[in-house]
Formats: C-alpha cells, structure tokens, sequence
C-alpha cells in the first residue's frame, strides 16, 4: 500500500477513535514508531511491536521475522473497513436532501472539529454575555463603586440567591442545546468517515479543496450494496446494534435513481430547495415587511400632519413628487428567523419536501387562513420576548465591538450590505460560499462610491471639526510630555479630568478625519458603481440611466449600510416585529400560498422544486434578457432578469454542468448579442439545437456575465479561451 495514502487516511487521531469504536481493534497490530512517524502518530507511551489484547490493554512481545508484514495487514484491515464503512454510510441514504445539506454543512464548517470548537464557543459567548450582564446589573451596588476601593465590598450578599427567572429559563434552553451538541457528533464523526474515505478528501484538504471537486466526486461515486456479513465479523457486538435489518435492507428505487442521477444543478437545487423560494418571494417583491402607520422621513412627518399622509404604501410605488421611493422594509436576522418559522416551516414537512397541499387550489382559503394565524401567533410571541431580546442584543453588541472602537474609532464608519441587500442581490441555485465570495469582491468598490457623493459641505463642516478637535487634542498631548499626571489629576470642569477630554476629542478627530474625501480619488461616482454591478448583479430599471445621481447612491447606501445603523436596525426590528406581523405580513398571506402553488413543478428524481431554479425559458424566459423563448406571461417571468442572470452565474460556478436545449440556446444568443464571432458558439458548445454544452470555461463566463459594462473586442482561442473580453450589458 502506498505510504503517502496511508499517511492520507491515518493522520487523524479522531479517525482512529471512530474506527476503534465503531470497528473494533481487538488483537490488532499497533504501528512501531518508525511507521508511527511516517503516518502521524506519535506512539506516545508504546514501545516498538506492542500490540492490543482482548481486554484492551498492551502487551510486549519480542519482534518476529512476520512483524512488519502482520503489521501492514492489520493497518490495511482497518483502512479497508472504514472504506466499507464509508460505502455504508452511502448506500443507507434515506433523506437525499438532508445528507446533501450535512455534506455542504460539513464542507463549509471546514471540518467536525472546526465546527464543533465554532458551536461550542457560541454556546460559551451567549452564556457568558447572559451572565456578566445579570451580574453587572443584578450584583453590584453601583452607588457605592465611588466609595469602596474592593470588588467584594459592592457585591450584594444576596447576589444569585435565587438565581433570577429568566436566568433559569436561558439555562434550561442552554443545557438543551448542548445536549443536542452532543448528539451531533455521531453525525459528524459520520461525515468526516465519508469525506475521509469515500470522497477521498481529508479534513485538513477542506480549507482549500474547491466545492466543484466534491460535487464531480459525487456524481462519480456510485453506491454499491454493502455486505454486513463481510463488514462484520460473526462475534463483533457491533453487529446486532449498527445495522438493524441491514442483511435485508435494499435502496428505494426512488433514492436510487436521485443517486445515479447527481449533477451541480441537482445537488443545488436540492441544498438550496427552501432558499430558492425565498430569493424568488424578495425578487418578486411578494412581502411587505415595512411598519404600518409610521412616518418615515420629514416629508411623510409635515404631511401627515397636513391631513396628506397615507399610511401604508405599496412596495416600489411612486409618491406624490415622483420619486421612486420605497417604504423601508425591516429585514433582519429576526425577522429571518420569523420567516422561515411562519413560511417555510409551514410550506415543508419535515423531510424538507413542499407539503402536496399547497399545489391544489382549492386549498387557497383554508391555507391562507392558517398562514395568517401563524403570523398573528408569531407576533405575540414576539411581544412577550421582546424585552429580553432587545437587552441580549445591545449586550452582546456591546461585548463584541466596544474595545475595538475604542482602539480605532474609526471603525464606526465601517459598511456592510444588509440583510434585505443579500436577499435581493442572491441568485437562484448560489450557494452561500459562491454569493459570499461575490460580495467581498464588491466592498473595496462600494466603499469607494458611497463616498463620492455630493460631499463638500460636509468636507467643509469635516475640516472645522477636525482644526477645533485637533487643537484642544494638540494642547493636551504637549502638556502632558512635561507632566504626565497632568491628563489624570487635572479638571478642566468640575469632575471630568484632562484625560476624559483628551480621548473625547481624539475620538471626534477621528471620525471627522474619515469624512474629508480623498483629495487624490478622482470623482467618477458611475464608473465605481458599474465596477460594483458587475459583482452584486443588482441593478433595478428605475437605476437605469441615472448611475450618476444622488437619489441611486442614497438608495445604494441603505443596501451598503454603516454597521453601526445595521446594528439599530436589528434593535429596532425586535420592538417593530409583533407590528409588521400583525398588520403588513398577515395582509400577504394570499399573495404567497399563490406563488407557492404557480412556481412550484416537479423535477424528475428531485421533486418539487422553485421553478425559478430549474431555469425553465419555456416558462419564464425572458426575451428582453437574452433568453431565445418569450415565457408565457409577464406575471411569470423574474424581475430585473434574475433567472437568466443566475443560469450564467451558476454555469460560472459549475463549467462542467451541461444544461438542456432551452439553455444552449440562451447562451448561444448571448454570445450573439455581445459580438461574438459565429464560431465562438460552436467553441464554447453553444450550438443551438444541441443539447448540454459541454465544456465552458468559467472565467469566460465570468466575463461574460449581463451586467458586464463597456465595450470591446473579443478573441477567441483555440481552446475556447478568452484572452480579452470586454462586452456590453444587456
């Protein structure tokens, strides 16, 4: 066998547990130190040619001439049961979407271990932010922290005694979910055998090993049945325990045939089945997620007082000036979480397959019905936990980014895209580590454009802030080179000394030197924004022909959000949430069990499926996008193009995917819209009546993507390569 794939497979220490445990070691081999060495381990506390005895304990032995050869049989033995294991694993697969999800889950947890260290310190943060924080508030005697110079002369004596309500109640909600920790490591020590033994693909190789490999060893890897008597010996107590009915156990057809059938669109489609929907649901913009009866700006403020105001407006409408202007809508992490449990929870049963209920029309009142109530439920729930989530929140918040803004102030200008953004910017059959990666390509661009809007007056009012921050700053650090008890016993008023001013200016220096522009950066506000397109895909008709204008990067910029204003957001949402599911979600009920009874069809040997993410251009093209049919109705086609869009976006991701005669022919047609040469089609085996292309490279892809701007020439190599590609959005 050759040493480098034994090193491979055998430098786990937690391989060698499950395999210990699940295959049993008795009377086998253990390696001396010199192969010790060579696989990883470190023999620690084992001399040369010990070996395990029935009862688990080490015995010495003088070597013998078959030492080696018994050796290299047993560490053969064992790799080949964890191959059969791992063949096992493979062959028992019940729920295709659940063990795909587990796989993906595995994959971007970068391992068990990474993902049990990740889950576990999460579970030690809440805990300890919950605790510290019933402590400051609860334990100590604030009025006489001035007085007493002792920790331990502040504490009440009656501090924890009882322990407060809902501090029992957190407990017990956290004991539950490291208990349900616990119980996820048998299947992830199930994963890591699978990766390590059937996809070949070490925990180590994981941080670097692109999703494509997994998904071309998946469609290679052909489950073949499993013989448990050869699996296991006739005396191994494993046997009765580990596979009940497993001598009789033969694969469903229908998961057979899932099985034998796994491409990068099928594997996406079923990792992201409940995601899809909720892409298409914000693309379609089916849910109202903004506040009733609340003003949002001074205009809404002087025209509801006027007797002008209207309470409620529809998502996109236009108001009274003409403005395309939209109702904020309140999209956060609890409000995702309300999402998923009053929609998707309710959409899907528990093997994660779209409820056949919701495909029948006559079902509409009695489904409506129960969404609305769902919504209504939800929304007391909220009211009642609102408290405590709002004080968890700023805590936690508090915890995680007070000392960094101390040491860099900074950082408190510091954007990120919100939530609403990542749902309008996603796209069909993306899966999450492709969108993130998208995303990051776009900050330094971003960044760069929300600071070229119209900017001199505040430059103006910057510069005075910074010269009268600076100065008394300035003042206090040279007196403190002479004396520098100076800061700490010297009052400038009464109770605040010379250090609490000179860290207060210094920080307003700071912020005011982050809002003077770059005198250096040319002023190209649509050029920036085009770059930012290109990687967000984002860019709505009203955006058209107005990339110059404030109105879009005002409009950006809520998508493109300071971190601080996401924050207040999120705070904000948990007081809002009961309102918006009461009176803005109950009102879509209608509105989505529809969507969910027109955009659904079923694949063969997938299921039922957004049809959005099957990218059918029979049904939903588009011809405005490039797709060669017009689809039956406006109604049914996606905004802005999204699904054509995300058809050349996934066939980036996955070259090696080959999509049916509908695709050829769009690709073929935005080939021919970009100036390709008639060639180019035939090169990148785009060929119209020609089922599947075959091979695209994606880098050319990437080039080739609609939101691509400017204008160029294009040459084509031999080998289908592009050597420059500049083309022109649709």
């Amino acid at each position: 066998m050759n040493g480098r794939v034994i090193a491979k497979t055998s430098n786990s220490l937690w391989n060698k547990y499950v395999l210990d445990r699940r295959l049993g070691s008795a009377n086998e081999p253990l390696l001396t130190g010199r192969e010790r060495g060579r696989t990883g381990h470190s023999g620690v506390g084992r001399s040369p040619g010990a070996t395990r005895n029935v009862n688990g304990g080490l015995s010495e032995h003088p070597p013998t001439r078959g030492a080696a050869t018994s050796r290299n049989s047993g560490l053969e033995k064992r790799l080949a049961k964890a191959r059969e294991e791992a063949e096992r694993i493979w062959f028992e697969v019940e729920n295709v979407d659940d063990f795909l999800v587990r796989i993906y889950q595995y994959y971007e947890g970068k391992g068990i271990r990474c993902i049990l260290l990740s889950k576990f310190t999460n579970l030690i943060i809440l805990a300890f932010t919950v605790l510290f924080s019933t402590f400051l508030f609860t334990c100590i005697d604030h009025s006489l922290i001035n007085e007493k110079k002792r920790l331990n002369e502040v504490i009440y004596s009656t501090c924890f005694q009882p322990p407060p309500t809902i501090v029992l109640i957190f407990g017990v909600w956290w004991a539950w979910q490291l208990v349900r920790l616990f119980f996820e490591i048998p299947q992830l020590s199930e994963m890591e055998v699978f990766f390590t033994y059937m996809l070949e693909i070490p925990e180590i190789d994981l941080e670097t090993i692109p999703w494509r490999e997994i998904v071309v060893r998946l469609g290679t890897k052909k489950p073949r049945r499993v013989s448990v008597q050869n699996f296991l010996g006739p005396n191994n107590p494993l046997r009765g325990r580990m596979f009940r009915g497993a001598a009789q156990t033969t694969r469903a057809p229908a998961t057979q045939h899932a099985l034998d059938r796994l491409d990068a669109h099928q594997i996406a489609n079923r990792i992201m089945r409940k995601e899809n929907y909720m892409i298409a649901i914000f693309n379609k913009d089916l849910l109202d997620l903004s506040m009733p009866y609340l003003p949002e700006t001074w205009s809404d403020v002087i025209r509801m007082f006027g007797g002008r105001w209207r309470r409620h407006q529809e998502p996109g409408e236009q108001d009274a000036e003409g403005s395309l202007k939209k109702k904020r809508q309140w999209v956060t992490q609890n409000v995702e979480w309300n999402l998923n449990y009053c929609i998707l929870r309710f959409v899907f049963d528990e093997r994660g397959r779209v409820r056949k209920r919701f495909l029948k029309e006559e079902n509409r009142a009695k489904l409506t019905e129960i969404l609305r109530s769902r919504f209504i439920t939800m929304g007391y729930l909220n009211l009642v936990f609102a408290p405590f989530m709002f004080i968890l929140l700023i805590m936690l918040y508090f915890f995680r980014y007070a000392e960094e803004y101390s040491k860099n102030p900074s950082k408190i200008s510091v954007r990120e895209y919100s939530r609403y953004a990542y749902w309008k910017f996603r796209e069909f059959n993306e899966l999450p580590h492709f969108f993130v990666e998208r995303l990051r390509k776009s900050y330094e661009k971003a960044y760069l454009y929300v600071q070229q809007g119209p900017r001199e007056k505040m430059a103006i009012l910057a510069r005075f802030v910074t010269f009268i921050a600076g100065s008394f700053a300035a003042v206090l650090a040279v007196f403190a080179l002479f004396d520098e008890e100076l800061l700490r016993g010297f009052e400038i008023t009464p109770g605040r000394s010379a250090l609490f001013y000179f860290a207060t200016f210094g920080t307003i220096l700071a912020v005011a030197r982050g809002m003077i522009p770059d005198e250096q950066t040319p002023f190209e506000p649509e050029r920036l924004l085009r770059e930012v397109i290109q990687e967000t895909h984002y860019l709505p008709e009203h955006w058209r022909e107005k990339l110059h204008t404030d109105e879009v990067r005002q409009q950006f910029s809520a998508l493109y959000d300071v971190k601080l204003s996401l924050f207040l957001q999120e705070l904000i949402s948990v007081l809002l949430m009961p309102f918006i599911l009461w009176y803005s979600l109950a009102n879509c009920s209608e509105a989505i069990v529809d969507f969910f009874r027109e955009f659904t069809v079923h694949v063969d040997g997938v299921g039922y499926v957004c049809s959005f993410a099957v990218f059918d251009f029979r049904r939903h093209g588009n011809a405005k996008y490039g797709a060669g049919l017009q689809g039956v109705g406006e109604n049914l086609a996606s905004r802005e193009g999204k699904m054509e869009h995300s058809f050349i976006n996934f066939k980036a991701q996955n070259p090696d995917w080959e999509p049916d005669m509908e695709g050829s022919t769009f690709l073929t047609n935005v080939l021919q819209r970009r100036g390709y040469p008639a060639e180019a089609a035939t090169v990148f085996g785009a060929t119209p009546g020609q089922a599947g292309p075959s091979r695209f490279p994606s880098a050319g892809m990437e080039r080739l993507h609609p939101f691509q701007a400017g204008a160029g020439s294009v040459h084509v190599g031999a080998g289908g390569s592009m050597m420059r590609n500049r083309v022109r959005g649709l």
